[in-house]
């Protein structure tokens, strides 16, 4: 492709960031989330949207789900929380996990875009929370370094912070004011906060800040400070403080590292600062990530640590400023730590550090003792987990564990280390004593995973479909349970089940529509199920269960007449089949439940055509389809074609064709488009494929942003006279935008649509993917997904053209999506959509 269109290679389009969907609308002609020049005003009215299957992930056992980069930890009230800052999308969840049960919930965030949400309920409110606490009256605050902003979670309806609130809802504390950054004694919502990262509620009820510096405007020349959120007036951390205002209580504003000894509001502080903790005596502890160094604010004078120390004045108690590792078993002042960005400190005094970049646990002994397995001095720094060999270490000595950049540290009630592990997805416990904990009996120096199951969003399957999470769900199969196959790039099977491509989890799953035993494995209504893949990228697992094997995103998913599961293993180069039951398929046995490859030899690149298919090159197959002989129809996507893999021998698409083999039937071509020719002349960029009613073969021609239809049989279809076997546009004038709802659909503009399908009345169903939108091409005069239509015109049904999440409840055409790539329509007439990047299929009510 070129110019400004996506390259759809195995839809790792739809892996691209948000930005890129916005950078094709804009060149395209039109802002990102608003129409082109030529659009019409969207209708009022339209057919309801929910959510169908993806979300949040839980109610679960905690070591099941998916925990995407955990990067702050809070504990309170009996549950461990968990900040997930999220990731392309820049959205997050916050997490709780009970210490006793090991379940988790998610109080705060929907994994989507949208609107922030304050004043509303939490649980559908965007944040990207990483440091969180439980204050005195049971409020769960979140340091939300996207929004700029500390916001608290009501535990009960009152006034808290100086506004009243409802229990459940969420609202901003600190921060989004129009005030400077470094903004001190001055109401809290009316100053400005950088790149809040942790937040600690103190023994006065007052909020402790982290504000890290960061490199974007417009606090790219910030430096980083902690501030504090008065709840009472007095004197706090040596300053006199009025309620609801916010001081600056370390940090000068320049970025640099010096002060020690001096007061702490006139020491510079790196860029970058991690967790703020307070220690038993009430000092300030924080980890000065950019310097390489612990440091403290004594909250009193005395000696800490080591060292005599004035009240207000800063010091540092770890590191020499060098960013490497050494100094173990030697006085903490002289070691070297590397990216310090987490901090604790035990029930005996110890300070605990999460030395990151050198991806261990290290702690600097309060007093001579015996802690966690060692002898220690007062002093000295050890380390106390991480740096091993053996492994991910679960259920071994705590020192024998390898961690993967551990970033925020945190000590529930029981004493128990927790450690946000963060490249390995993970919340691992150091137990203190041998007992439950999370759910699973611990032994005292042991380490365990408290929550996450090392996988970015592969949440526990066997949950109700709504709260199983997606990771990008590139394509939902749809067979109709009564008639021929209608939408093959996104279908039902013969028993109504939805199968969903979770591409970029590498893994095809299913959500049962009834209680039974589907692809080998027995599954209850509504709820989630993995049916192919581990999880892991690779390929493994032919003739074997298809539930161990190893997936490279899988994209075109299709149930066949015997009730086998296709789908293409894009990044593999192959199409696979798990086998619905046990026989010969494909010219091969098979056993209920097993995976086998049907199509490709796993090279990428284009020969075999009138040769076997498993012998044949593909280049990332991506939507597929079967026809109504059983033919597999693949859209063999980098290599321009659409080809067909001869269920039996015969004459197919105008070509004698042999059993097993594998034949091109569109593309290819060198004659340009080719409208009106023989369809193998065509050339074609196809992200899907599909076949209507009448057996014509319909192609989401995305490079070319058309749909596109070779003709089964001469007639006339879609207001076209139309000779079999050749090639004709049925949507879309060729170019790269968004324009023409209400008007015929050949001249409307589409920009790169990627999903295509037909429903029960004929119309073209189109996930019209970078503009956001799922548009439909209707069949006939009359009403569909509650607008009237006209025959051959366009509508949008589904979203606003702004990439976000929201409009759950009410009419699809108000609601925001994020990269819908494909769409079906089931047996009930509902519309059925993949909402990629909001990690969701929502429905669209007929």
């Amino acid at each position: 492709m070129s110019g400004n269109r996506i390259a759809w290679p195995g839809w790792q389009g739809v892996s691209v960031a948000l930005a890129t969907a916005a950078l094709t609308l804009t060149l395209a002609g039109a802002a990102p989330g608003e129409p082109g020049p030529k659009a019409a005003a969207q209708p009022a009215a339209g057919g309801i949207i929910s959510t169908f299957a993806g979300g949040v992930g839980g109610p679960a056992p905690a070591r099941r789900v998916g925990i995407a980069r955990p990067c702050g930890l809070g504990f309170g009230a009996g549950e461990l929380y968990i900040g997930q800052a999220g990731g392309r999308t820049g959205t997050g969840l916050v997490r709780a996990v009970n210490a006793t049960t090991g379940g988790l919930t998610t109080p705060a965030g929907t994994a989507a875009g949208g609107l922030p949400g304050d004043g509303g309920p939490a649980v559908d409110a965007t944040v990207s929370a990483c440091g969180t606490t439980v204050d005195q009256a049971g409020n769960l605050v979140l340091a939300d370094p996207r929004a700029a902003e500390v916001r608290v979670v009501a535990a009960s309806s009152g006034t808290f912070y100086g506004q009243p609130m409802t229990a459940g809802d969420i609202y901003p504390v600190a921060g989004g004011g129009s005030g400077p950054f470094t903004g001190s004694g001055v109401p809290a919502t009316s100053t400005k906060m950088c790149y809040p990262v942790d937040v600690q509620a103190d023994q006065s009820g007052n909020l402790v800040i982290a504000d890290s510096g960061h490199p974007v405007t417009p606090c790219r020349r910030v430096s980083s400070l902690v501030r504090v959120v008065a709840t009472s007036s007095g004197a706090f951390y040596g300053q006199p403080m009025i309620a609801g205002d916010v001081y600056t209580v370390a940090g000068d504003g320049k970025r640099g590292y010096s002060g020690d000894g001096g007061p702490a509001t006139q020491a510079s502080l790196g860029a970058d600062i991690g967790q703020v903790r307070l220690d038993a005596t009430g000092n300030l502890v924080i980890t000065d990530v950019d310097n390489n160094v612990v440091r403290v604010v004594a909250a009193s004078s005395g000696t800490f640590y080591g060292q005599p120390m004035t009240a207000g004045d800063i010091y540092t108690v770890a590191g020499d400023g060098l960013g490497a590792f050494g100094g173990d078993g030697g006085p903490a002042l002289s070691a070297e730590l590397s990216r310090p960005q987490g901090v604790a400190v035990d029930g005996d005094g110890n300070l605990v550090i999460a030395d990151s970049d050198n991806h261990r646990v290290r702690m600097v002994a309060g007093s001579t003792g015996t802690f966690y397995g060692q002898p220690m001095t007062a002093g000295d720094i050890y380390t106390v987990t991480g740096g091993g060999t053996g492994g991910m270490g679960d259920g071994r000595p705590e020192g024998n564990a390898q961690l993967s950049t551990p970033v925020a540290l945190e000590f529930d009630d029981a004493g128990n280390l927790l450690v946000a592990d963060l490249f390995h997805n993970r919340v691992r416990v150091l137990a203190a004593s041998s007992g439950t904990f999370y759910g699973q009996p611990m032994t005292a120096g042991d380490i365990y995973t408290a929550a996450g199951n090392g996988t970015l969003r592969l949440s526990d399957t066997n949950l109700l479909a709504t709260r199983a999470e997606l990771n990008e769900p590139g394509n939902v199969s749809v067979r109709n349970v009564v008639s021929s196959l209608q939408a093959e790039c996104l279908a039902v099977d013969d028993a109504g089940n939805l199968l969903v491509a979770d591409t970029e989890n590498n893994r095809v799953a299913v959500v049962a529509a009834a209680r039974g035993t589907f692809y080998g494995r027995p599954m209850t209504a509504r709820h989630m199920y993995t049916v192919a893949g581990q999880g892991s990228p690779g390929f493994a697992g032919d003739g074997s269960r298809a539930t161990r094997a190893l997936l490279w995103q899988p994209a075109g998913l299709a149930a066949d007449q015997d009730g086998n599961l296709v789908f293409t293993d894009s990044a593999n180069a192959r199409v696979r089949v798990v086998a619905g039951s046990t026989g010969s398929f494909y010219g091969q046995p098979m056993t209920v439940g097993d995976v086998y490859t049907v199509a490709g030899d796993g090279t990428r690149g284009l020969s075999g055509d009138g040769g076997p298919a498993t012998a044949a090159e593909l280049d990332f197959p991506g939507g597929m389809s079967v026809d109504g002989s059983g033919n597999l129809v693949i859209a063999d996507e980098l290599n321009g074609r659409i080809r067909v893999v001869a269920a039996g021998s015969g004459t197919f698409y105008g070509q004698p064709m042999t059993a097993g083999d594998i034949y091109t039937v569109a593309g290819g071509g060198t004659g340009g488009l080719g409208d009106g020719g023989p369809a193998a002349q065509a050339q074609l960029e196809p992200a899907a494929v599909t076949f209507d009613g009448a057996g014509n073969m319909v192609i989401s021609d995305s490079g070319d942003s058309r749909v596109r239809v070779v003709a089964a049989g001469s007639g006339t279809f879609y207001g076209q006279p139309m000779t079999a076997g050749d090639i004709y546009t049925v949507a879309g004038d060729g170019s790269f935008g968004y324009s023409g709802d209400g008007g015929p659909a050949v001249t409307a503009e589409l920009n790169q649509p990627v999903g295509v399908a037909v429903d029960a009345a004929g119309n073209l169903l189109i996930a019209d993917t970078p503009n956001a939108r799922v548009r439909v091409v209707a069949a006939g005069s009359g009403t569909f997904y509650g607008q009237p239509m006209t025959a051959g015109d366009i509508y949008t049904v589904a979203g606003t053209g702004t990439p976000g999440f929201s409009g759950d409840g009410g009419p699809a055409t108000s609601a925001e999506l994020t990269f819908p790539v494909a769409v079906v329509a089931n047996p009930a007439g509902d519309l059925l959509l993949a909402d990629s990047l909001d990690g969701r299929v929502r429905m669209v009510t007929g």
